[in-house]
């Protein structure tokens, strides 16, 4: 694409497609023949950015281009929402085992320190063995395919890795002892990407703390745009 012809706004995310749609090469146009490939509706799709002054449809110009250089119409699109997911995510670690819900203690996150939350904006998982209080470093896996966006350490949490993931989510660990990878690093669901721990002075105990949203979130849901990751888990989950 020649982006000197149109108004071009970079934005890596994904898009849902709401009824089936061309994807077209060569121009931001329903007057180009050169259909590439057909977008089914109820499907999700990555793209890199968007022109604003494509062929206008109605009263919208606005074409989304992929990662292939070519351009399909966002007017038959809608934004991704959770309930599009279904089980996709694997586990953070070998045993799931949940000390404290999304959404749990509003009495304690509502307070300032915790920046006004409604409630706990991730999930809790034990790391520690019950039959040795010292035995508590797990390995902690991806739980998608992404790219690292964040392999850090932060007073409250710790030494942390977030991961922006290919289907426009990311998740984020807490609480690590120690990561083994670093920022831009492509990485595969399952694959090791640290070890669990208690660093951060927000955690009292070994656990690690999963948290799991859109890229592009809703910073005022109360949660810091965070949503409960439970209902997407592959494997089955153990509370206490």
């Amino acid at each position: 694409m020649d982006k000197t012809q149109y108004t071009f706004v970079p934005e890596k995310a994904t898009i849902r497609i709401a009824a089936d749609l061309n994807v077209r090469r060569g121009k931001p146009s329903t007057q180009s023949a050169d259909i590439v490939n057909v977008l089914k509706a109820g499907t999700t799709v990555p793209y890199i950015g968007y022109v604003l002054n494509g062929d206008t449809i109605g009263t919208n110009s606005k074409w989304f281009l992929d990662g292939n250089g070519d351009f399909f119409w966002s007017g038959s699109t809608a934004a991704p929402g959770p309930i599009t997911l279904g089980k996709v995510l694997k586990k953070p670690l070998d045993d799931l085992i949940c000390t404290q819900r999304f959404g749990d203690r509003p009495e304690v996150y509502s307070q300032p320190g915790y920046g006004g939350l409604k409630g706990h904006n991730g999930m809790d998982f034990r790391t520690r063995r019950e039959t040795s209080p010292n035995d508590w470093k797990r390995p902690v896996y991806a739980v998608l395919d992404g790219k690292i966006s964040e392999a850090a350490e932060g007073t409250l949490n710790g030494k942390y890795v977030r991961i922006a993931h290919d289907n426009g989510y990311e998740s984020i660990y807490l609480h690590l002892s120690e990561t083994s990878v670093a920022k831009e690093q492509r990485i595969l669901a399952g694959s090791k990407i640290g070890v669990s721990g208690n660093s951060g002075a927000a955690s009292e105990a070994p656990h690690l703390h999963f948290s799991f949203r859109p890229q592009k979130y809703d910073e005022k849901n109360g949660y810091k745009g965070y949503i409960d990751p439970a209902p997407y888990f592959i494997d089955a989950i153990q509370y206490v």
